[in-house]
């Protein structure tokens, strides 16, 4: 059994100082707790809230909402790319068919 590593990496969100187990390599961990940091700043500043609380529940719900529409992005690229593959098999099968016919015909 392959045991994972468990790093421990101190971050500050939002003023506060926080000591965050996780298998994440620590610069991942840094730069997620940036990101949360980052994401409550702008919110204080934009809508005037001073409660951390109501200011993490809306700094979740903003990168929820990032997370979400990276999601749904990444399932209409899969699904260009599906419809692109399709259409290449269907042409790579036409060809292949046309090839052995003028084979039989020629031969």
């Amino acid at each position: 059994m392959v045991e994972e590593r468990i790093n421990s990496t101190r971050v500050t969100i939002f003023g506060e100082t926080y000591n965050i187990r996780s298998q994440a390599e620590p610069e991942y961990t840094q730069m997620v707790a940036e990101h949360v940091n980052q994401t409550m700043q702008s919110i204080k500043k934009k809508v005037g809230l001073q409660e951390a609380l109501k200011i993490a529940i809306l700094a979740a719900m903003s990168i929820t909402d990032e997370l979400f529409q990276s999601r749904d992005a990444a399932e209409q690229i899969r699904e260009e790319l599906d419809s692109k593959c399709d259409s290449l098999l269907n042409l790579i099968e036409s060809y292949m068919d046309r090839h052995k016919a003028e084979k039989l015909l020629s031969g």
